[in-house]
């Protein structure tokens, strides 16, 4: 009988993964032009799924899949990230998902 050698996969590669997964299924549904990145948290299990867009200045946009004016971002309930004092980047949850439970019989 022949010996198999265990193959190792580690846990981080498997995470990495199943973001790059659902980071491509996210991008499928919401359109493949966007910037759209999922995170698990590696300590609970949760899955979130945000799409990012460019804050500029300019009107009208170059991309209104990529890019959001300046005033509009400043109105929105978007989350904001700031760079160099200046608005960059706004981020808006597209979905979180927590891990379901197993079920007690």
């Amino acid at each position: 009988m022949l010996s198999r050698a265990k193959k190792m996969i580690e846990r981080e590669e498997v995470l990495e993964a199943m973001e790059q997964a659902i980071q491509k299924a996210g991008r499928a549904k919401y359109g493949l032009e966007k910037d759209i990145r999922a995170t698990i948290d590696r300590k609970d299990g949760r899955v979130k799924l945000e799409r990012f867009t460019e804050v500029v200045e300019a009107e009208p946009v170059e991309s209104e899949a990529t890019q959001i004016p300046l005033r509009i971002a400043q109105k929105s309930s978007l989350a904001f990230s700031l760079a160099n004092s200046s608005w960059t980047r706004c981020r808006q949850l597209i979905s979180a998902v927590s891990p379901r439970k197993p079920r007690s019989r």
